[in-house]
């Protein structure tokens, strides 16, 4: 650990050469948006949970493991399924999720016809391009939604409890065409997803293929899982959404949004069909993701860099918007990430913490054939001066989640204090 003078020193060094050579930290008691620590990958994967980040999040860069939706926020799930022989010994369809990370694995029950129905697993022939027969699409406060890829033709969703094993409701789609990966972003009521196609498998391995590009808003609630409504047909695939976390179901932040021609950030209601606030169009804001912090009053986005193609090489930035007015507020530069491989950690990236006060930021380091994630800066987030809050976060430096759950305190207080939003 290095004293402030020296992560100044470390940090100018890697920005003139793009390498750090070891972890650094400062204090907190630095200015808004300060670099406060700098680790490699393999480190941050330990140390991410002692500033408040999830610790179970994937940073593999293997292409097999990482052709999976971002939506999971970077979880990585694997599911296993009943042979033909493992029906004969029971009378039903059994379906495992497990995570890397736990030895606890979650079983869930499903006709058994389901073993005849899903398509044959080509991904080790690259037949299906990687595409699984059943696979976890979208993940939520202990809600996960898997897509089964079965050959009639159709594609269901499968709604899941992972805490007590139950299934909440199956969607089912109709195909004209081959199947394709889906994204499935949860509200953070967990009442609705949308569901839309996944913009990195349909761009790779789907074009000229009859896919659903629009976005459909599925109820999680009843057997059926009906559409509540369908959003920007014809236009689907490459904006990437979040949920405001302070509207229920409601509200989204959606990037790469088309306006005169640019790509722009804006907010977009739900039930009223309307965009409620968008960006500016004199920033450069292609978005390969997009994040709201906690309290819902940031919104963040890792902004692609113009390509070579263009006559412009630009490295990814970081920018971080007011998620009322989309106003920009602060600007982060990437080292050594010229390009994000759509398969690449980087793009879990920016990632707040679990009380919104630090901003984890991916840099990288120049590989064989192209620069490669190589470790993690987190910068300090400039908090809402009221006392409700600076108690809040000091009650947090003391108690995770878990621990304020078991506090003796009224329910509304422990929501409050574990940034579940209130929505009146």
């Amino acid at each position: 650990m290095g004293a402030s003078g020296s992560k100044r020193e470390s940090t100018s060094e890697r920005e003139e050469s793009g390498v750090s050579t070891t972890s650094e930290v400062v204090g907190e008691d630095m200015a808004p948006w300060s670099l406060l620590y700098s680790s490699h990958l393999p480190a941050w994967q330990y140390s991410s949970v002692l500033w408040g980040f999830e610790p179970r999040l994937d940073y593999t860069s293997n292409v097999k493991a990482r052709l999976q939706p971002w939506c999971t926020g970077g979880r990585h799930f694997s599911l296993k399924y009943d042979s033909a022989d493992d029906i004969l010994e029971r009378p039903y369809f059994l379906l495992s999720i497990r995570e890397g990370c736990f030895r606890q694995t979650t079983h869930i029950r499903l006709p058994c016809a389901y073993q005849q129905r899903l398509i044959q697993d080509k991904e080790h022939t690259g037949g299906m391009n990687y595409l699984r027969a059943a696979q976890v699409v979208g993940y939520r406060g202990g809600i996960a939604i898997i897509q089964l890829n079965c050959n009639d033709q159709r594609m269901e969703l499968v709604v899941v409890h992972m805490k007590t094993s139950s299934v909440l409701g199956i969607y089912k789609q109709k195909l004209t065409s081959r199947h394709y990966l889906c994204d499935a972003i949860i509200s953070p009521d967990l009442t609705s997803f949308i569901l839309k196609p996944n913009a990195m498998y349909v761009l790779n391995f789907s074009r000229g293929t009859d896919y659903k590009n629009v976005m459909k808003v599925v109820s999680c609630k009843g057997e059926h899982c009906p559409i509540i409504k369908n959003l920007f047909e014809g236009c689907a695939v490459r904006p990437f959404i979040a949920f405001d976390p302070r509207y229920r179901s409601r509200r989204l932040a959606i990037a790469n949004y088309v306006r005169r021609g640019r790509d722009v950030v804006c907010i977009y209601d739900i039930e009223d069909e309307e965009v409620v606030v968008e960006s500016e169009t004199n920033t450069y804001q292609t978005t390969h993701n997009i994040v709201f912090s906690p309290d819902g009053t940031l919104l963040s986005s890792l902004v692609l860099g113009r390509s070579v193609k263009d006559g412009l090489f630009n490295f990814p930035r970081v920018l971080i918007y007011s998620s009322d007015a989309l106003t920009v507020l602060h600007m982060i530069r990437t080292t050594y990430l010229a390009e994000v491989p759509t398969l690449c950690p980087a793009a879990l990236f920016p990632i707040f913490s679990e009380t919104g006060t630090h901003l984890a930021v991916a840099w990288g380091e120049q590989g064989t054939f192209y620069q490669q994630v190589a470790g993690v800066d987190v910068y300090q987030v400039p908090i809402q001066l009221s006392l409700q809050n600076m108690c809040r976060l000091e009650l947090r430096k003391y108690f995770d989640g878990q621990d304020v759950e078991r506090l003796p305190l009224p329910t509304k207080l422990k929501q409050y204090l574990r940034f579940q939003p209130s929505y009146g």
